[in-house]
């Protein structure tokens, strides 16, 4: 088995670094123009926003997969043949959404007679004490 030492990649190559990634499957080859998102130890991560349908695409390349580094204007980096970066998706609200639906508490309304979220309770002048709306 021949072992394969990683590139050495400069003190440079930090988060924010737009960086072409070179992909070769089956003799085909593909670039993409990606920003370093995380640098660690063993692997790289990188990111690429997708505004059009509003989310985010996150790509790990692990540094051993990496044949060659070209520290040009925009760097250029190029994958050993056959492997594929491991690819995720998140989208642009689904942490927001997560969040915002756990800090929901339910308050019951007798204005609705039902079940509201966060529903304000105004105390009013006449014989109901809690109603929905205050009275003018």
């Amino acid at each position: 088995m021949k072992l394969v030492k990683a590139v050495e990649l400069p003190e440079s190559f930090v988060k924010g670094l737009i960086v072409d990634v070179s992909v070769s499957m089956n003799g085909k080859t593909n670039t993409k123009q990606l920003k370093v998102c995380t640098v660690k130890v063993r692997s790289i991560i990188f990111i690429e926003v997708d505004r059009d349908n509003k989310k985010n695409i996150f790509r790990k390349v692990s540094r051993k997969d990496i044949i060659d580094f070209r520290p040009t204007a925009i760097c250029s980096i190029k994958i050993r043949d056959g492997v594929l970066p491991v690819k995720w998706e998140s989208a642009w609200g689904s942490q927001f959404v997560s969040k915002q639906m756990n800090n929901v508490r339910k308050v019951y309304s007798n204005h609705s007679k039902g079940w509201s979220s966060n529903a304000p309770q105004y105390r009013s002048t006449t014989n109901n004490p809690v109603s929905g709306f205050p009275m003018v």
